[in-house]
Order: structure tokens, then sequence, then C-alpha cells
């Protein structure tokens, strides 16, 4: 406890000091140890530590109630602890006076239901109906929520925990709210405290779940060289200096004395194991934090979310791009970001705009934590794919189809593209070797401009069109992925074999004839292939699925009724649905048919995109 004659920081001042840098190990270690550290146990210093932090807080009357049941369960544990077992307790009060404190000691449980502005979302499980109804996909839903539950717990940073933050601006509001200067100390203390507890917290859950090893660092043995020892007499009498000697020593004495710190001395590969890799995995994910808010804000500006924001960063860059200033002012932003954060730190303030977007379901997650606290520990990794499910499968896809697609441009798989991108390619290797380096660099970031402001709010906000907007499409254009060269080959190996059958003299289905539209005479010329045969069932009808090379129909298995046709010139989609056996046709005018149980689906599929003729793009 502070005394009482010293004078307090102000409220402002007493907001502050929210991160790591305010406790300065290096040069003021000293500065935010509040009160001073007492020989205690480490199992009363943790009580002690949760009830001045649950002291010192206020909630609503859910909050309230679970910590006054909270505190009572703990008194008639303590008391049936004191009564059952004396000797114990007797031995855990008689402490030796040279014991010392544990450091950093562990926080108390989080509340992860404490909230500020919203509650915390139910985690409701699946009903008997739909486990009734779906069993696998609930089954599959309900792995999906253990995993993302258990995810969640491994990222439980208390740093950044959301029950220990509410808590702190309840502090806060404490101190600010005071009427008198006892209620004013008291608050301002217990708000220290809950600072340095959250920091407390950081050393233990890094050093908990961190770190795994550590080893020593050897001691200093290289001493400064002297010039005398590294002389040697040479062929003519006179002693020569060896300076490669020398170097060689004074390089390791400033590697040593300098460098010992990240020199490793073992060189080993590390030893791969599960707790490895979630380590790596943890840390990765908390870290990129930040970064992940920043790519948000990112993509904020360049969607045009707000057309003036979006407007000002455009104007600013124009202007810069045109004054040839745009390296040395991304420079300067980056100094003045980390300028910034010290003479600007983080307030309470800040912490509690997080915890109003973290808790407000109807607000765009800018992280993954934030994400978490919207839907809890088990309704996160559903809202997460509903949300960057479908954006992240296009991106995948999409990034599939480059990689194929310089692939097949590397195999010449289409010559005449090939030929086409290999001579744009020498115009640009032309243009930068003649064009000066200043202009290439200009024009290079007026191109990155155009992308940025123009081609990707175009790809995003209208994703049909992405394609059109890429300029790695521009530059590989024509040149096929791997499915697009797929149907290629199959229509060019369908073609030859209609030829071959037609030569041969072989005619086509007459059942499908009758069926046929006899009045197209242009139809009644043309050479029709009948391609096969498929049992399968549509609506409630068992039958037939006949293939030919000009369309495809369902003839009834019991009366021999073709309940619908449907030839390949109004085809618009053909689909695979269902878990494997499936198949959708769908008319240009819109018109749905739909057959299941095609155990050979993959044939008719693969029969129909071959045989039709047709141009197909691939859409999934």
């Amino acid at each position: 406890m502070a005394s009482e004659g010293l004078s307090r920081p102000s409220t402002e001042q007493l907001s502050q000091g929210l991160d790591r840098a305010s406790y300065n190990v290096y040069h003021n270690p000293n500065r935010h140890l509040v009160a001073p550290l007492q020989p205690t146990s480490s199992v009363e210093q943790s009580q002690t530590s949760a009830h001045s932090l649950e002291d010192g807080t206020l909630g609503n009357g859910r909050s309230r109630l679970r910590r006054i049941s909270k505190k009572l369960s703990e008194n008639v544990k303590t008391t049936a602890d004191v009564v059952l077992h004396p000797t114990h307790h007797t031995k855990e009060k008689s402490i030796d006076p040279t014991t010392v404190p544990v450091l950093a000691p562990p926080p108390p449980e989080d509340d992860e239901n404490e909230r500020l502005f919203h509650d915390a979302p139910e985690q409701k499980g699946p009903s008997f109906k739909e486990v009734v109804k779906h069993p696998v996909s609930t089954a599959q839903s309900a792995l999906h929520g253990a995993s993302g539950a258990k995810f969640a717990e491994s990222m439980d940073n208390q740093v950044i925990a959301h029950g220990a933050r509410v808590r702190l601006l309840r502090a806060y509001d404490n101190l600010v709210n005071a009427k008198s200067d006892r209620d004013r100390n008291q608050a301002a203390d217990s708000l220290e405290q809950l600072k340095k507890a959250r920091q407390d917290a950081f050393v233990r859950w890094t050093l908990d779940r961190h770190v795994l090893t550590v080893r020593r660092v050897p001691p200093h043995t290289t001493s400064w060289p002297n010039l005398g020892d590294f002389r040697a007499q040479g062929e003519n009498g006179r002693k020569r200096l060896q300076w490669v000697d020398y170097g060689h020593h004074l390089l390791r004495y400033h590697l040593e004395h300098y460098g010992d710190q990240y020199i490793d001395q073992n060189p080993n590969l590390p030893t791969p194991s599960e707790e490895a890799f979630n380590t790596s995995a943890e840390r990765l994910i908390m870290t990129s934090t930040p970064y992940q808010i920043l790519l948000m804000k990112i993509r904020h500006i360049y969607r045009w979310d707000n057309p003036t924001e979006t407007a000002k960063y455009l104007a600013a860059y124009t202007f810069l791009w045109t004054i040839n200033y745009l390296s040395g002012a991304a420079i300067l932003a980056l100094i003045w970001t980390v300028v910034k954060r010290r003479l600007y730190p983080p307030t309470l303030e800040d912490i509690r705009g997080e915890i109003k977007r973290s808790e407000d379901v109807e607000m765009t997650a800018m992280n993954i934590t934030q994400l978490i606290e919207q839907h809890g520990s088990h309704g996160w990794t559903d809202a997460l794919r509903q949300d960057l499910g479908p954006w992240l499968l296009l991106q995948l896809e999409d990034l599939a189809n480059v990689l194929e697609i310089w692939r097949n441009f590397y195999e010449w798989r289409e010559p005449t593209r090939t030929k086409i991108t290999l001579v744009l390619l020498s115009i640009f290797w032309l243009a930068i070797t003649v064009i000066p380096l200043e202009i290439i660099i200009k024009t290079t970031q007026f191109n990155f401009g155009v992308m940025f402001f123009g081609l990707f709010p175009l790809a995003t906000r209208y994703p049909q069109y992405r394609l059109l907007a890429s300029p790695m499409k521009w530059l590989f254009w024509r040149v096929p992925t791997d499915a697009e060269w797929a149907i290629a080959r199959l229509q060019v190996e369908a073609r030859y074999r209609t030829a071959a059958m037609q030569k041969a003299g072989l005619e086509s289905s007459q059942d499908y004839k009758k069926a046929g539209n006899d009045s197209n005479a242009d139809a009644d010329m043309k050479y029709v292939a009948n391609l096969g045969r498929y049992h399968c069932t549509t609506g409630n009808h068992h039958g037939e699925l006949c293939v030919s090379s000009e369309g495809v129909r369902f003839i009834s298995a019991i009366r021999k009724n073709v309940l619908w046709e449907m030839r390949f010139d109004a085809l618009r989609l053909l689909q695979k649905v269902g878990t494997g056996e499936g198949l959708l046709f769908v008319s240009t005018e819109g018109d749905e048919s739909r057959v299941s149980g095609l155990e050979q689906r993959n044939e008719v599929f693969t029969q129909i995109v071959g045989y039709s003729g047709l141009r197909w793009q691939v859409s999934g």
C-alpha cells in the first residue's frame, strides 16, 4: 500500500500503464511494483490476489451474485480444511521468514461469462430432433465445437482475457466515481494491483506455455586481445603482427560479449512433437493479432466501405506518387506509428472500445480473439466458417488455379498460349533493360495504386468479375487450368470416337429417336450416339437415366414413361450433389431435374461433359 503522504498520480495517469512497456525491467524495474513483496506462501498469495481483484470490482447483479457465491464456497472450503486437516493448516501458517514469494503468481481463474455491455452467448448443444434427423452433420458440428473450445482454451492469454479486462475497467470506473479521498486511494491501489497482476499473468502464461527448455548462456572466457600476444618472429628477425589470428580473436571476443544471447549452443535441430507444434502455433496466432487488425483495416480501405476515408487515402497516395515520395512517406509512417505508441499508449478507454466490439455480435470482429468472445468458445468456429469460409474457399480455388496455370504454361499444355505469354515476357524484359530505373519504379507504384484502389474493390465487391480484374490472368490469358485442359481432352476424344462410330455405320438408339423432338429436321439428320443407361431415382420414381450425345431423359421402371427430358443445347448447369450419388440438371429456363442413387455418377458426368460438345466453365 502506498503511503498516504505520497502524492498519487492523476486519474489520466492511472488509466495508462496497461502494456508491458510501462514495466521497464531493463532500466527501472521497481517503477510499477506498487506493493512491497512480503514473504508469503504461494497458497496465501494466490488467495490474496484473487480476493483483492474481486473486492475492487463491481459488476452487474448476475456477476456480483456469482462472486458472492464463489467467496462463500471458498470460505466453506477453507473452514473445512482447518477442521479436517489442522496439521496442514498449522504448517501453512508457520512460514520461515526467509521464504521468498512466488514470482509472477498465477492469476485467478478468469470468468469467461463476465461481460461489460452484452451477455455471454449461450452455448447450446444439438437438440434430439437434430441428432435424429442429421446424425452425421450433428456429430461433425459437435466435434468442431469441441475442437474450437479446446483451441479457445489454449488461447486463454490472461493479458487479453476478457474477464480480466472487464475487472480492470470496473476498477477504473470505481476510481472515477469515488466520492471521498479514502475511496479514491483504495480504488487507485486496487487498479494498480490489477495492472501488475495483468503483467504477472503475461509472464506466467508465456513461461508456462511457450518456454519448454532453457539453457545457460556460457560465461565469457575470451579477453580483449593484446597486440603483443600476436607478434611473431619474422624471417628477417623482426617481429610481425599476425593479423589473421588477431582478427579471429577480436571477432570471437565481440561475438561472445555482444552476441552470445543469439548464438544457439545446440547445433541439432529441435525434436518435433505435438506440444512443440502447438506452442509455435499459439505464439504465431497470438502474435499476429495486431496484424489481423491491420489487414482488416486495409481491407476496409480498398473495399471503399467508407468512400470519404478511402478517397483521402487515394488523394494522399496520388500526391505522394506525383512528388516521388511514396517510399519516404512509408518509412515516416512506420516511424510515427512506433513513436505514437510511446507518446499515446493504450488507455482504459481504448480497452473499453475493444470490449464493446468483442461483445457485440453485430459488429465485425477485427481479430480471432474478438470472434471467440462474440460467439463463445463453442460457436466461434461455426461463425468463422460462415463468415470467412466462402471467401477463403474462393481464394484457395483461385490460388490452386494460378499454380496449375503456371505449371501448364511451363509444360506447354497449350503451345499457342505459351508462345504468346513468352512474347509478352520478352517485351517486359526489353522494357526493363532499356527504360531508366526511376521510370520503372514510378510505373510500378502507379500500377500498385490502380490495383489497390481500382482492381481490388472490383474483385471483392463483384466476385464474378474477379478474374477479369486479375493482372496475373492478363499475363497468362487462356492458359488452361488442369480442369479446363481435362475437359478439352475429353471433348477431343469424344469427337474422335463419334466420328469413328459414324464412319462404321453405327445407328443411334431407336427408343431415344421416338422420344426425341421429331419436328426438328436437323435433329433427325444428325447422328445420335447412345451413351448408356444408368439405374437411379428421380423424386419417388425408380427408373433409368438414358444418356445420348444429344441429351438425357429419365424413363420410369414400371410403365416405361419418359418423366423428363433435357437436351444438351438447353442445359445450363450440371452439378454433382449429395454424398456421392446425386446429379442436378438445370436448364437455360431455370427448370431443375435431379437424380439420386446414381452409382456411376462420375462416369455419367464425364460422358455428358465430353459428348455434349458445349463450352463448359468450371465453377466449383
